[in-house]
């Protein structure tokens, strides 16, 4: 049993646990963002258009926000280790299924299926860090996002000039390959001993029923207010950054085959998915930064800036261009990720931030895949991306001009 000191010490049961809490975040987007660099040939298998390969990329990312509803449910139901290793499980199982349906509408609904399955094992993480390691609760948090951004990076990064050389440059193997690790991870879970600390269940939302008022039953609670302005704010807000994020990995192959520098997509996303890395680490360097609105307000008008150079440029003035978006756009997403636990509390925070997942991701799935048809309607590939630039910069209005943002009750 883990015991809070005043000098606490990490021994190996802790260690052990943040190793495992870092191998799940690991797993949130490797399949997700291992789609964009196959899309090409995904395309070519299923005869799909931009607005095609954009839906590819974005229903998972969609389906991740409606999920998370039920996902609470299913949480609730089978506890922290059976969502976390059913979640792995069904998205590993749908995405390797990606490569074996016979047209694309099957193709678009294993697709959901695994963003739901995401949904389920994301939404736990949160409860299960501080199930497993109590007494380090920061220090979990920080590792499991840090291996999402790994994930990031791995997926994006390492399918092309690793994975699908290992797989004889078939894609549908290429997703198999993928697969591997993540069913490694899953059994580690499914077996690991894990902790029970003095005062934490190991089911953290039924533990948070106990504390809700009993004439407010804990799914009322946490529902977000639609009425509420500051809901719809921050939900643009966070929209913004997470539209320019997704579009640019979304449609970068395609952009960069119709302008003849298909040989610099490898690189390109490599180095892209590189970025929220460094932008993490600039947050942690600069914690000041957490609940300012200047700070959200510069990195989201750079982002629009370097997103507008990847668009209308051409050559290595498009691509860091597109570096520039990457970086900055992920600190602004980290802030407004960050906003429910800074201004909120109690059920506020999951209200204000159900609230931003749903508007912001819903924004970020329809806004590409309005570019996608608007680009095969008028052969302008990058029309795929207008429509989000268009929203980015206008979204900036929202940021507002106080010095920090005000409690969220």
């Amino acid at each position: 049993m883990i015991k809070t000191a005043d000098k606490p010490v990490l021994p190996a049961k802790p260690i052990a646990m943040l190793a495992l809490l870092w191998l799940v975040g690991w797993t949130l987007r490797v399949p997700i963002l291992s789609a964009p660099p196959l899309a090409a040939d995904i395309a070519d298998a299923f005869g799909l258009g931009e607005a095609g390969i954009g839906a590819l990329t974005m229903l998972p990312v969609v389906a991740l926000a409606f999920g998370a509803i039920p996902a609470a449910l299913i949480i609730a139901r089978f506890g922290l280790r059976g969502a976390i290793v059913g979640g792995v499980l069904v998205m590993t199982a749908m995405s390797v299924a990606r490569g074996f349906v016979p047209t694309s509408a099957t193709l678009f609904l294993v697709s959901i299926l695994m963003g739901l399955g995401v949904a389920v094992f994301q939404t736990a993480l949160p409860a299960a860090t501080q199930a497993w390691v109590p007494s380090h609760v920061a220090l979990g948090s920080a590792v499991y996002l840090n291996g999402m951004m790994l994930g990031e990076l791995s997926g994006a990064g390492l399918t092309l000039p690793v994975v699908l050389p290992l797989a004889g440059g078939d894609w549908r193997v290429a997703l198999m390959f993928w697969a591997i690790p993540i069913l490694c991870i899953a059994v580690l879970v499914a077996v690991a001993r894990l902790p029970r600390a003095q005062g934490v269940s190991q089911d953290a939302f039924q533990a948070e029923s106990h504390r809700v008022p009993t004439d407010l039953a804990p799914k009322q609670t946490a529902l977000p207010r639609w009425n509420d302005l500051k809901v719809w704010q921050y939900g643009f807000l966070a929209a913004g950054s997470i539209v320019t994020f997704f579009v640019i990995n979304a449609y970068a192959g395609s952009l960069l085959r119709s302008r003849g520098e298909h040989e610099a997509l490898e690189g390109l996303l490599l180095a892209y998915n590189s970025m929220p890395l460094l932008g993490s680490f600039a947050v942690l360097a600069m914690p000041r930064w957490i609940g300012a609105c200047r700070p959200i307000a510069v990195s989201g008008l750079l982002s629009a800036i370097g997103l507008a150079g990847f668009v209308f440029l051409q050559g290595w003035a498009s691509w860091i261009s597109a570096l520039v978006a990457g970086f900055t756009v992920t600190i602004e997403m980290i802030l407004l990720l960050s906003l429910p636990a800074v201004i909120a509390r109690g059920q506020a925070v999951t209200r204000l931030n159900a609230g931003m997942t749903l508007i912001g991701f819903l924004i970020a799935f329809i806004l590409p895949l309005i570019g996608g048809l608007l680009a095969d309607w008028l052969l302008w590939t990058e029309m795929a991306l207008i429509p989000s630039l268009i929203f980015a910069f206008v979204v900036l209005s929202a940021v507002g001009r106080a010095r920090r943002y005000p409690v969220y009750e």
